[in-house]
């Protein structure tokens, strides 16, 4: 199969910036209630509000307005690759980062779609979960913003199934091979055992 290379939708960045938005909001609505149960105690001057609400606007703004100005480089550096044996993703704002996830490792493929994702922006996320992560919430990899996620999901799918059909024939002659020597002495040490435990409940 020809490599198939995906991108996130440009409504994966449009959601990214609300979610900052939204969390700058949080932060600052938190600054103001403070100030404001501050403001019950009479010994609390109108200088201490003013401070108080100054210091969460400025932290506010410390962190969200890199956040934003990232948030685009981050997006462009997004790549999603399909190949015949694995998934790649490439990722980086300085240096690129590379994450290969061979198919022989997948145990789990799921299609994520939040409240955000299916009412405002149409995209999801795929996560590929592998054998290394078995028994966790969390995944290997996820495949972020795709506005046809059903669609990859498929072609991942399909490729995961002719893989494992491929490595099929492999699998059942490692199964059908002869016995082994170290298979035949194990065996006889196993019945030699046997028979001593039976001695000694007879005697």
């Amino acid at each position: 199969m020809k490599t198939q290379i995906f991108k996130p939708s440009r409504r994966f960045l449009s959601k990214s910036r609300l979610i900052l938005v939204i969390v700058a909001l949080m932060v600052l609505a938190s600054g103001l209630l403070l100030a404001w149960l501050m403001s019950i105690d009479p010994s609390i001057t109108d200088s201490d509000l003013r401070t108080v609400i100054t210091v969460t606007a400025i932290c506010d703004i410390v962190w969200w307005v890199p956040a934003m100005l990232l948030t685009g480089p981050y997006y462009r550096s997004l790549s999603y690759e399909i190949q015949d044996d694995e998934v790649v993703v490439r990722v980086g704002i300085i240096t690129q980062a590379v994450k290969h996830v061979p198919y022989r490792t997948v145990t789990n493929l799921t299609i994520k779609r939040g409240l955000l994702d299916r009412w405002f922006f149409d995209i999801g996320t795929l996560n590929i979960q592998t054998a290394g992560m078995s028994g966790t919430t969390g995944a290997e990899e996820s495949l972020m913003g795709l506005p046809n996620v059903q669609e990859v999901y498929e072609i991942v799918a399909t490729e995961l199934r002719r893989f494992r059909g491929a490595m099929a024939p492999t699998a059942a002659e490692m199964e059908g091979e002869p016995e082994t020597a170290p298979t035949r002495e194990l065996g006889a040490i196993l019945a030699e055992v046997r028979a001593i435990r039976q001695a000694v409940e007879r005697a």
